[in-house]
Formats: C-alpha cells, structure tokens, sequence
C-alpha cells in the first residue's frame, strides 16, 4: 500500500541571505493545527508538541525519569543516539532550533544567521552576547569553532570543513561541498556547543560543560547508573520550575513500569507493549503511543561476502521475510513495514516502485534453486533483545525456502568494530537508524566511508546523487535525485528495509512540559509537576 504524502515547505531558499532573529531560550514547537503539520506515519503518530499544563502556585523540586539504557558519556561531541539525546537536550544548547511541527529554523545560540552567498558553502553566525556556560565563562566564537572541530558526528563531518572567527560573537562556518541542509545539522545534538577551556583543561570531563538550562551534578553523577541535574539558575533563557533532576537507568521494561506506578520516578521511555494497556488504565499514568522515525534494517555486506555480487542471493532474502510475522514476533504491535529505504517523514519519501520485493516465499524458493551458495552469515548485536528475535524469525523464515542464516552472535561492542566501513567483517546484520527530518540525512547510510554505512555501499551513482540532492534548493531536482537514490537502493537490494517501529512515553499524571516527537529525542528540560 502507497502512504500520500503531503509536500513540506522547503525553507532554505527562504533563509538565503536572511537574518533571523532568535526568540530566547529553548522553543516550544507550535501545537499542530487541525489538519496536522507533520507527515502523517505509518499508523497515528505523536504530533511534534509540548504537554500542556496548568499554572500552579508551586511545583515539586525534584523529578526522576526512567531510561531505558545506560548514559556511556556525557560528551556530546563523542556519541549520537537516543538515550544521549534526553541528557544533551537538558544541558547543551545547539547554533539553531529545528521545530518539527513547524517545520522551521530559528536561532538558538545565534542571534542571527545566513548563508553568504548562493553557492551554500558558508554560513555567517553571530552568536547570542547574554550567554554563560555552567562554569561561568562567556561563549565565544571559538568555543563554536573548537565544538565543531572536535564532533565525530558524521552528520557534522560529511560536509563541515572549518570555522573561520572573525570576532569574539561573530564567525563563518565553511563547508567542504554544498550543503542546503546544514543548517539543520546546527541544530542537532551532534553539534552542541561545550567549552573549548573546560575541555582542554579537562579532556576526561570537560565536555560535560555546557550552556542549556541544566547543569550535570558531577558529585551526585554514577557513571552507567544515573546523572543528576540541577537548574541552571544563570541560563540565558526561560529557567525550568524544577529544581533537580535524576535520569536513571532501569533497563527492565517492567521494572521501569513498576518504579512509575510506584511513584519511585515521574517519566519512562518505552512501555513494554504487554504493558502499555495496563499503563493506560491508571488514572495516575499518562501514556502516549506513537510512530516512531526509528527503522530497522538489514544489510548485506555490498563489498566482501557471497552477497556482494550475488543479486539473486540478496533479493531471495528480500522475498522471505514476511515483515509483519518479524515485528509482531519483537511485541512491536504498532509498528509498520518499510517498503523503501528511507524516512516516512521525509519530504521526497518514494515507495511506487516497479519491481516488488515484497514478501514472497515462492519466488524466493525461484531465486534460491538458481544459487550455488545458499549459507549467508547473520552477525547479530546480542545486546539488543529485538536484535535477537528478529534474527530467529528471518533464519526459520529463509529456512522455509531453502535459505541457510548462520546467525553469529556479538556484544554491542563488536558489532560496531566488526562493520566500521573500512573493515566490516560481516557478511550481513540487522541495524536501526533514528533518521532526522532532512532527506540528506539518509547520506550516513550511503555515503562511501560512513560507519553508518552498514551495507559498505560504495556506489557511484548514488555517491552522486547524493551531491547532487544536497547542493539544490530546486525542489522538483531534488525530488527526482532522491527518487532514482529510492529505486537503485530497492532494486539492488543493497539494504532491506524492515519495518518503522512504534514507542511509548508514560509519565505521572499532571505532570507537562514535555517536548514529545516521533523522531524519539524528547526534551524534558521543562517537565514540572505541581505540587499536591
């Protein structure tokens, strides 16, 4: 089935040459209006929006919030994913805002911004002059260039070359290639803005110190275990009504649901779907069940491997998985298959493709008679218990049409080191990414020498299209570049997308403040609870 999708306002060839001005502090997103304003997901998604509240003559002092990982560091030029983004969007500030409701940029830490001219190589920033950092020091154009310089982000190294200074609050950022959509990796936790002194004075901890409205307790901080937080009463912009935070981890769904109906926290991530009607029965729990922009994958490995050069082998895959068995086997009741590989919430999302790699077992069957090699090995993260699942079900599934999955099992440490672009070992693995609203950001997973590139792509015609896609602000151009990206990725099979999963976010009842998204990097920075 084809998904509509409505057109989103492409903004940058409005920002060209513009300057705005930023609204002070971290923004609220917009509520959506009667009609929406973000694409519609799979089943019904989380509208981009802040839980509303009432006004109370006082709130509690301090919250605790469930997570369901470990925090591994609290620097955010070292890690991008999920969990990480709870803590980065408390205690960090980006250059810009994205709001994806609206679907707008507007300064963050820079009071204004624009591009230098129409080749979309330079952006000229001049940052906020109100602003401190938790240790007191004034932010600089320098603290922006050294945040920048040290990122191992590829959304920031793919494309960012150099920050040139020019004074203490003003500077350019300089790009190696045309980037229409940069200026919305400024506003991405990968490109948070830390204290060049406070990192060089400390290498180990020095990243922790940020600009945002909380600063990390480093005396009440367990490392794998909890951060506390405490209101940054010197922040620039709107100071939050809590006092004290504590992101805990409680990695057992049920645990997490039990400390919520307990009242030992106030917020967790991710309700076990057993649970989650069990959850919305309570008149003290709060649930909200929504798509995610999260999709699960499967790459073949396109440079080593009997995959590599055997199209009949990776199609074969393609037609035996039956992905509605995969994600109801995980207990992901609200998810929905992906049928190509790319955001459903992405502007020049494209399914209505010729050839059907839909599920088929019969002609997988077809495919797998005509094949000499008929074993294909699974590597397999077995710190992820979906991970685990999915690769039972796609062995039993390749087995039913002649298939041989050798699944081989590997710690979330070496299933990192075993697929780094220059020396992926693996034959094949399951993956997720998180993907952001810009189209370009499907460039980590194609782009030659990404680590994100599970399927160790190194095509030329995608290579160029993706340049192609990100230096034009031409709307139709674009749309047709991501198009033929859509359609050389599905009918060569180098990925197989899986299915878009659903979450959940469950909290005390009466508590607001909340900044919930489908793209799963939720902002808490404001979440308060009146008292009793």
């Amino acid at each position: 089935m084809k998904r509509m999708k409505r057109s989103l306002s492409f903004l940058l060839a409005m920002l060209m040459l513009l300057s705005l001005a930023a609204c002070g502090g971290k923004k609220d997103p917009a509520p959506p209006d009667d009609n929406g304003t973000s694409q519609p997901g799979p089943q019904d998604p989380l509208q981009s929006t802040v839980v509303q509240g009432t006004e109370a003559d006082s709130y509690r002092k301090h919250i605790d919030i469930a997570l369901t990982q470990q925090i591994t560091t609290l620097d955010p030029g070292l890690v991008s994913n999920v969990q990480h983004y709870y803590l980065f969007n408390m205690v960090y500030n980006t250059l810009l805002f994205y709001d994806n409701s609206t679907k707008e940029l507007s300064g963050e830490l820079a009071e204004t911004f624009a591009w230098a001219d129409d080749t979309y190589t330079k952006i000229h920033i001049t940052l906020r002059p109100d602003v401190v950092f938790h240790s007191g020091a004034p932010l600089t154009a320098e603290d922006v260039a050294f945040s920048l310089d040290r990122t191992t982000s590829t959304l920031v190294t793919n494309t960012y070359d150099h920050a040139d200074v020019i004074d203490e609050h003003t500077l350019d950022i300089v790009l190696s290639q045309p980037n229409v959509d940069f200026m919305y990796v400024l506003s991405h936790n990968s490109s948070a803005i830390v204290s060049k002194a406070s990192v060089e004075a400390d290498p180990d901890l020095g990243g922790a110190v940020g600009t945002g409205p909380w600063v990390i307790d480093m005396k009440n901080y367990v490392a794998g275990d909890s951060v506390a937080l405490v209101r940054n009463d010197a922040y620039w912009g709107e100071k939050p009504k809590t006092e004290s935070i504590t992101l805990r981890l409680i990695s057992n769904a049920s645990s997490r649901l039990i400390a919520l109906q307990n009242k030992e926290v106030s917020l967790m991530t991710s309700v076990n779907p057993t649970e989650v009607s069990s959850a919305k029965s309570s008149p003290d729990i709060t649930v909200h069940d929504y798509a995610t922009a999260q999709m699960y994958y499967f790459a073949f490995n396109n440079t080593s491997g009997p995959a590599a050069d055997d199209l009949k082998l990776r199609q074969a895959v393609a037609y035996a998985i039956d992905r509605e068995e995969l994600y109801l086997a995980t207990g992901d009741t609200g998810a929905s298959p992906a049928t190509s590989f790319w955001g459903w919430h992405m502007q020049y999302y494209f399914d209505d493709f010729d050839l059907d790699l839909g599920y088929d077992p019969e002609k997988a069957k077809e495919l797998v008679d005509q094949l000499d090699n008929k074993t294909l090995h699974l590597m397999v993260n077995t710190g992820s218990s979906d991970y685990r699942i999915m690769s039972q079900v796609i062995q039993e599934q390749c087995r039913r049409v002649g298939l041989e999955i050798v699944i081989d099992e590997v710690d979330s440490a070496g299933a990192t080191a075993n697929s780094k672009y220059a020396s992926a070992t693996h034959e094949a693995m399951l993956y997720s990414i998180n993907m952001n609203d810009w189209d370009s950001d499907m460039g980590r997973l194609l782009s030659v020498g990404s680590n994100t590139n599970k399927a160790v792509l190194n095509n030329e015609r995608i290579t160029e299209l993706l340049g192609l896609g990100v230096s034009t602000t031409d709307e139709a151009q674009r749309a047709a570049y991501y198009q033929e990206i859509q359609t050389l990725v599905h009918d060569n099979c180098f990925y197989i997308p899986l299915y878009y999963t659903s979450d959940t976010t469950a909290y005390e009842t009466g508590a607001s403040g909340m900044h919930l998204s489908y793209s799963r990097d939720h902002d808490y920075s404001y979440i308060c609870i009146p008292e009793a």
